[in-house]
C-alpha cells in the first residue's frame, strides 16, 4: 500500500490571511503603581516580601526611561537675545552659513561640497509631452514642496555646466542610482537635458539677484553710498559686509585671458583631431614598430594614446573674485555691470533714490545674509581663473 502524505500541522500562533492584526499598547507604570521599589544610582528594583530585590525591566524602570528620553527630546531653539558677541558675529557671516550647509556630493567631480555651493536639478514633466525634464525647480519655484524627487547636484560654475551640456550625454553618467526606480527604464530613456542649460541657469541666478536687490534699492538707507571701494573712501564706514559697484571691473588683462582661452580651445580641437585621425599609426598594438612583431593581445582597458596638451594647472588655475581691503580684511566687491549686464544693471538703478551714484556699501546684519549668499553664488558662477602662481620648490 503506498504511503500517504502526512499534512503539516499549522501552528496555533499563525493568523489566517483575513484575520485582523491588532496592536496592543503597553501601559507603562509610574510612581506608586510600581509598588514597593528600591533605587540605586543606575537601576530600580522591586522589593520582594522575602527581602530580595527583583530588577525592573528597562521599559518600566524610571531611571532608564528618563535617561533614554533625554536623548529623544528636541533641543530648544537658540534665543538670539542670549547670543554672545561671537555668536552674533557668526550669525551675520554669509560664509559661515555657506560652510554650515549640508554636505552633498558632486558626481561630476566626485567631490563633497557644501550644498550652498552646488546647483540642484529635479525632474519635472513637460506640460504637453509629459516627458521628464531636468530643471532647477529650487530657482524657478517660489515655494517648492519639501520633496521634489531625486536631485542632481553639481558645482555652480559655468564651465562645469558647459562641460555637462557639451559632451554627448555626459550628464547621464553622473545621475545617481535613485533615478532608476523613480523613473523606470522608459523614463530614463526619455529624460531630457536642455541644450541651453548654462544660459538658463545664468538667467535664473540673475533674476533672483535682481529681485532681492530691488528691495534694497527701493528705499534710501538700506545701502550707504560711497565714492569708491578703495580703503581711503570707506575708512569711516562701520560694519561693511560687501561693496556693490555700478560699472565694470574687467581690465585689459581679462581680454588677453579670453584670447588665451580661445587659443587653448583651438589647440585642444586639433589635438583631438590628431588622436582620432592618426592615433592608430602611433598605437603599438595596431601599428607596431618595424623591429617588433605584431601584438597578439588586445590593449588593456586603461590604455589610451597620450597627446600633448596644455597642463590643467596652467589652463584652469584657481578662480578669482574681486575683493578690496577694509580695515585690514578682505571684502567682496560685486560689479552689477559684470554680473547682470550693462542694460539690466542700469534698469535696476533707474528711477530709484540711488540713481546717479556708482558705489554702495551693504551693511553687515541678519537681513543681508541671504542677498550676500545670492551675490556670491552668481559671482562664483561667472568667476574666471586668475593668474597662475607657481610656488618655489
Amino acid at each position: 500500500m503506498p504511503a500517504r502524505r502526512i499534512p503539516r500541522v499549522k501552528s496555533c500562533l499563525t493568523l489566517p490571511n483575513n484575520a485582523q492584526r491588532r496592536a496592543h499598547v503597553v501601559n507603562v507604570l509610574r510612581g506608586e503603581d510600581l509598588g514597593p521599589v528600591v533605587q540605586d544610582e543606575h537601576h530600580t528594583f522591586h522589593a520582594r516580601k522575602d527581602g530580595s530585590k527583583l530588577p525592573l525591566p528597562p521599559v518600566l524602570d524610571p531611571i532608564a526611561v528618563e535617561k533614554r528620553w533625554r536623548w529623544k527630546q528636541q533641543k530648544e531653539k537658540p534665543g538670539v537675545a542670549g547670543f554672545t558677541p561671537f555668536q552674533k558675529k557668526l550669525l551675520e557671516n554669509p560664509y559661515a552659513h555657506v560652510l554650515a550647509s549640508p554636505v552633498r556630493i558632486d558626481r561630476s567631480l566626485s567631490t563633497l561640497l557644501p550644498s550652498a555651493l552646488l546647483l540642484t536639478l529635479h525632474i519635472k514633466p513637460h506640460p504637453k509631452t509629459l516627458e521628464p525634464w531636468l530643471l532647477p525647480l529650487s530657482l524657478s519655484t517660489p515655494n517648492p514642496p519639501k520633496y521634489l524627487g531625486p536631485p542632481l547636484r553639481f558645482l555652480a560654475h559655468s564651465h562645469n555646466v558647459a562641460y555637462l551640456t557639451a559632451r554627448k550625454e555626459i550628464w547621464k553618467k553622473v545621475l545617481s542610482q535613485r533615478f532608476i526606480p523613480f523613473l523606470g527604464p522608459r523614463g530614463m530613456a526619455q529624460l531630457v537635458w536642455r541644450k541651453d542649460m548654462p544660459e538658463m541657469l545664468l538667467n535664473m541666478l540673475r533674476a533672483r539677484v535682481e529681485d532681492k536687490l530691488a528691495w534694497f534699492f527701493k528705499w534710501r538707507g538700506r545701502l550707504v553710498p560711497v565714492a569708491s571701494p578703495s580703503s581711503a573712501d570707506t575708512e569711516d564706514v562701520e560694519d561693511v559686509a560687501c561693496f556693490i559697484f555700478l560699472g565694470s571691473l574687467r581690465s585689459r588683462a581679462d581680454a588677453i585671458h579670453d584670447e588665451a582661452d580661445a587659443i587653448a580651445a583651438q589647440a585642444d580641437k586639433w589635438s583631438d583631431y590628431f588622436r582620432t585621425g592618426y592615433g592608430k599609426f602611433f598605437d603599438p598594438h595596431i601599428t607596431p614598430p618595424a623591429h617588433l612583431p605584431k601584438a597578439t593581445h588586445h590593449p588593456p582597458p586603461w590604455f589610451q594614446l597620450v597627446v600633448p596638451r596644455l597642463a590643467p594647472r596652467a589652463q584652469f588655475p584657481p578662480l578669482e573674485c574681486p575683493t578690496t581691503r577694509w580695515r585690514g580684511r578682505k571684502v567682496a566687491v560685486y560689479s552689477l555691470t559684470d554680473m547682470l549686464g550693462a542694460e539690466r544693471a542700469e534698469a535696476l538703478i533707474a528711477e530709484t533714490r540711488y540713481e546717479g551714484e556708482r558705489c554702495w556699501v551693504m551693511k553687515q546684519g541678519r537681513q543681508t545674509v541671504d542677498v550676500q549668499m545670492m551675490l556670491g553664488q552668481l559671482a562664483s558662477y561667472l568667476a574666471l581663473p586668475g593668474p597662475v602662481w607657481w610656488p618655489r620648490l
